[in-house]
């Protein structure tokens, strides 16, 4: 890998930061601001979620199925991920018990 791609690289994950830490925001704000049930606020964001992602294959000439399905694989990690560590926080630490 040659500096210029760890450059580019490094600059995506700042600005994959960036987006992901503003609509967290956002996506609080509305849960706080709102009374938008849960379970519908995740349904909607799913859905703007899928027009996104095929609108932005569709404009790049990409397959938006194949975009879809790599949607599905990151969302369905990232859920497990979190759980994960919600599920861990949530365990005794050794000799606290």
């Amino acid at each position: 890998m040659t500096d210029e791609d760890t450059d580019e690289r490094d600059e995506l994950e700042v600005q994959f930061q960036t987006a992901m830490e503003g609509l967290q925001r956002a996506v609080m704000r509305l849960f706080r601001d709102s009374d938008i049930h849960p379970h519908v606020m995740v349904l909607a964001l799913a859905r703007v979620t899928g027009e996104v992602g095929a609108g932005t294959a569709l404009a790049e000439e990409q397959d938006p199925e194949e975009l879809l399905a790599d949607l599905a694989g990151v969302v369905r990690q990232a859920g497990r991920e979190f759980r994960d560590e919600l599920q861990a926080e949530a365990m005794p630490t050794a000799g606290s018990a």
